[in-house]
């Protein structure tokens, strides 16, 4: 590590900070997101994310020193136990957390090679949002689009939802979430809206192309706006006795969907 200090009190202005990314005010005003976890750390400094510093526990720098003589740029706060536990937003700590640098993108760049994407009108629920990432992620989506109402993706939920996959693909908030689609559209990428009326199935629509997958909030589903805007309204038929899948599940069904559909028309064109 390139320097390692030592902290006692939860007054410290470091620890001060730590305690202020919890809040969405907090990390906009420092540019920063909170990571906690050995697995998250590790696959964020994987990933390339810039780390400005670790938050360490007394027992964690004793087990884990070697993973921590390989951050020689990095510098390292370690804390008692105790004030650990504090600061940290998970039941049981693993003593590990990093401050990083919000993700910066280039939008515009973006909308000029994205093909498969997947958009999010105000969804709500962490937990979902930090779901339907790492599912396009593991589908190999280009980006995903949430309109400003939406949760907040770098919300320590979110982040720890996603499993690392937040630094694997942009992630867009858009001010005008329907201006932003119709911007999809002039790129002639399809609009396929999760909703019931007049829908097709999802395996009947050609979902193997450019497309959006348009996701609504959890209660109210899609605005009026976006449902105009959409080429297709496509639904996920249930023979079971649920009355609906909860928003992620519907999201990632969707997208693996695309994803099958994409690899089927591959492997036609092979043969």
């Amino acid at each position: 590590m390139a320097d390692r200090i030592r902290i006692t009190s939860i007054s410290n202005q470091i620890i001060k900070e730590v305690r202020s990314l919890s809040s969405k005010k907090g990390r906009t005003a420092a540019q920063a997101i909170l990571l906690e976890g050995y697995r998250l750390v590790k696959d964020a400094l994987n990933s390339g994310a810039i780390i400005r510093y670790f938050i360490i526990s007394d027992n964690f720098f004793q087990k884990e020193e070697l993973f921590l003589s390989q951050m020689s740029n990095i510098k390292a706060v370690q804390v008692p136990d105790a004030l650990f536990s504090r600061i940290s937003k998970t039941e049981s700590p693993q003593g590990i957390l990093a401050v990083a640098e919000m993700p910066v993108y280039n939008n515009k760049e973006i909308y000029e090679r994205v093909k498969r994407i997947i958009a999010l009108e105000n969804i709500q629920d962490p937990g979902n949002l930090g779901t339907i990432i790492r599912s396009a992620d593991a589908c190999g989506f280009d980006a995903v689009l949430l309109s400003k109402d939406s949760a907040d993706p770098y919300n320590p939920k979110v982040i720890r939802a996603t499993m690392g996959s937040m630094f694997h693909i942009p992630v867009i908030i858009e001010e005008d979430f329907s201006q932003a689609l119709f911007k999809l559209k002039s790129k002639n990428i399809l609009l396929a809206a999760a909703h019931i009326r007049d829908a097709l199935p999802c395996w009947q629509a050609d979902m193997s192309e450019k497309v959006a997958i348009i996701i609504g909030n959890e209660g109210n589903g899609l605005s009026d706006n976006v449902l105009e805007l959409a080429d297709i309204n496509v639904m996920i038929p249930m023979p079971g006795n649920a009355e609906s899948f909860n928003a992620s599940a519907a999201a990632s069904i969707l997208i693996y969907e695309c994803m099958r559909q994409k690899k089927e028309k591959e492997k036609n064109k092979i043969f």
